[in-house]
């Protein structure tokens, strides 16, 4: 850990060589102007292309950029988290380095929180991307805002400048599946939104594919809701109660009118819908089984390999 400073910039990185030194140039003119102590720390999630030989050429140049390697990709949350573990601004701010995210309006996040705020999460006006993925992102937020507990802000990411009590809270957590801006709005304390139209990628194809997208869910569901097990508990009881109520219906109509020989596509219908839904049962009670065995090995969440700048 290095002196303390006024700002810290965390940037996760991984197969961004087209990217970062656009974003790290960006960045060093919109906090060079504020006249403060700042660190910009780059995190190389093991990319496989030059992001790592930038950022080290960057460090020379400039002694406020730091970088850390990991040993192999450990993904974009935990290369978030250790960012912040080392952030020892009194303000931080986590953006991407694929240009999507605008330096230019961290001074004013920055000055948000000067002003009193815990948090300032920059909200999405426009995405100037796939409709698809407008859509399925916006999928994930109403889900995920309806089964959390507490106060979940719709179309705000990773983007956000937040105060080193928030910083130091996170750092301290050493989950293996981290949901930063989970754990961001899990802090609570003041928080207030800060719009910015999205932009899109300088270049290069996005890392969070669909499938990946349909994991963070699953993660921020899981981390922060035991509802998907008690929407499984009523869906069970539900069942079980109409079942019970069938049998009794077949009972008495054997007992009565008797039952004639009935078809079997209709049981064939049931037998595959009852054990899809066992499946899909057995797969979310599988994400928490999943994530226990994850916490319980102990080991730590991601190894590093090289550092520059400190």
């Amino acid at each position: 850990m290095s002196n303390t400073c006024a700002y810290s910039v965390v940037i996760p990185v991984f197969n961004e060589e087209s990217c970062v030194e656009i974003v790290l140039k960006d960045i060093l003119q919109s906090i060079e102007p504020l006249g403060k102590d700042y660190e910009i720390i780059c995190v190389d999630d093991c990319s496989t292309d030059s992001s790592w030989e930038i950022i080290s050429s960057f460090s020379q140049k400039h002694p406020q950029i730091k970088g850390i390697r990991f040993s192999r990709n450990f993904g974009h949350q935990l290369a978030v988290h250790a960012g912040i573990k080392q952030s020892t601004g009194k303000y931080v701010a986590v953006l991407d380095a694929d240009g999507q995210d605008p330096p230019e309006i961290l001074p004013d996040m920055f000055k948000k929180c000067e002003n009193g705020y815990d948090v300032v999460y920059a909200i999405r006006t426009q995405r100037k991307e796939a409709y698809l993925k407008k859509a399925a992102y916006k999928l994930l937020y109403i889900i995920y805002k309806k089964i959390v507990p507490f106060y979940v802000p719709v179309d705000s990411g990773d983007f956000a400048v937040f105060t080193q009590k928030i910083a130091k809270f996170i750092g301290s957590l050493d989950e293996k599946k981290p949901f930063i801006r989970g754990l961001r709005n899990y802090y609570g304390g003041k928080q207030i939104g800060y719009e910015y139209e999205r932009k899109k990628r300088i270049s290069g194809k996005t890392k969070y594919s669909l499938f990946k997208l349909i994991l963070l869910a699953l993660n921020g569901a899981t981390t922060f809701s035991k509802i998907p097990l008690r929407l499984i508990s009523i869906f069970g009881i539900t069942i079980s109660l109409a079942s019970f109520l069938s049998g009794l219906y077949l009972l008495l109509r054997k007992l009565t009118v008797g039952i004639d020989l009935l078809g079997w596509t209709s049981t064939t219908i049931l037998i595959i819908f009852f054990g899809g839904l066992n499946m899909l049962v057995l797969g979310i009670i599988g994400e928490y089984i999943g994530d226990i065995f994850d916490e319980t090995k102990n080991r730590p969440p991601y190894l590093i390999d090289q550092h520059v700048g400190y």
